[in-house]
């Protein structure tokens, strides 16, 4: 931490301690340990022109926002009804339909017994496929390459829009640093017995929200996003489950339903609808009992601690990014506007 707020550079190193941190003070650390590091922060206070209308989101007012930000204090994590507009939905989908993906297979787990325990769901194989068929997947996961997601027009407006970050930064109090956009495909081709994901927690950069944008239907039998209300803060209900992480960072199901299994939401939604997490939460991806879904996520961060994370260059820039990043370069550090000049 005293590197980082000297020089600001990254401590990876640090990271398994932080988690252990986490785990024995039930959270409190992660808060303390950010009020440090904010004096970091020379901009949060600079205007950003621009922050009052969306390009891309269909938006209620500043009543939406307030409502939003309580329930993300409240519950740690909440889905907001449609609001990226039909046409971003549409573009976003019709590129991760045709694009050249990147492919994954996933392979049995061996020797595993508890369900949900395993760290890491094992891989069979890596590949690239052109383009995907959604109803016939031969693959367990299609990511769309960054690069091609990064050149997105409506992408680039979802990383600076005054929606999102307004409402990251009412809950996070600071605003936020914008982190790298991922977007793919799970699918139910899954070998036989594959166990679901284990509940865990997320750590580095001390408080952040991830912003997940669902741009299929979404269901209890779909891949979903899988929350333990409440456990973002500390608690009685969630404090047993948070103190076993201490020794390892994965929850199974059968933990998590023995301890508080009122407390468990599968947040789903329909094609533009958009989910919040405070993902220092207890939380985890579940796997397809059939379907697929599409999903985007990026993050909004209280703070770019632990994060070694080189700048992406960006060939093509928008208007609106082009601005954000130029009024904020502390919250768009991971991002890089190519001078063609230069050439």
């Amino acid at each position: 931490m005293w590197r980082y707020w000297r020089s600001g550079v990254p401590a990876p190193e640090s990271n398994s301690l932080v988690q252990k941190l986490y785990a024995l003070t039930d959270g409190r650390s992660n808060d303390l340990l950010f009020r440090m590091l904010d004096s970091r922060r020379s901009e949060s206070g600079i205007p950003f022109q621009g922050e009052t209308v969306s390009q891309v989101l269909n938006v209620d007012g500043t009543a939406d926002r307030e409502a939003v930000v309580r329930s993300l204090r409240e519950d740690g994590a909440v889905v907001i009804p449609p609001r990226l507009k039909s046409e971003a939905v549409q573009n976003l989908y019709q590129l991760a339909r045709s694009c050249q993906l990147k492919t994954t297979d996933y392979a049995p787990l061996e020797g595993i017994t508890a369900s949900g325990t395993a760290t890491e769901t094992p891989i069979a194989s890596y590949g690239t496929s052109d383009g995907i068929d959604p109803s016939r997947p031969v693959h367990s996961v299609y990511s769309v390459p960054r690069e091609l997601l990064l050149a997105s027009a409506d992408l680039q407006r979802l990383l600076c829009d005054p929606y999102l970050l307004e409402i990251a930064r009412r809950y996070l109090g600071v605003f936020p640093v914008v982190t790298k956009p991922d977007m793919w495909w799970d699918t139910d081709c899954l070998p036989t017995g594959l166990r679901p994901r284990p509940f865990h927690v997320d750590s580095g950069c001390l408080r952040w929200l991830k912003v997940g944008v669902n741009l299929t239907d979404t269901t209890e039998e779909t891949p979903h996003f899988v929350y333990v209300k409440g456990s973002h803060n500390p608690n009685k209900a969630t404090r047993p489950l948070t103190k076993r992480l201490a020794s390892r960072m994965n929850l199974s199901d059968t933990e998590v339903r023995e301890i508080c299994p009122e407390r468990v939401m599968h947040l789903t939604g329909p094609a533009g609808s958009i989910i919040l997490a405070d993902t220092r939460g207890i939380h985890k991806g579940e796997i397809a009992l059939r379907g697929h879904r599409l999903v985007l996520y990026f993050g909004l961060e209280g703070s770019a601690f632990n994060n070694v994370d080189k700048p992406i260059p960006l060939p093509q820039v928008g208007e609106d990014l082009a601005k954000a990043m130029a009024a904020r370069p502390f919250s768009y550090q991971f991002f890089r506007k190519i001078d063609k000049s230069a050439n």
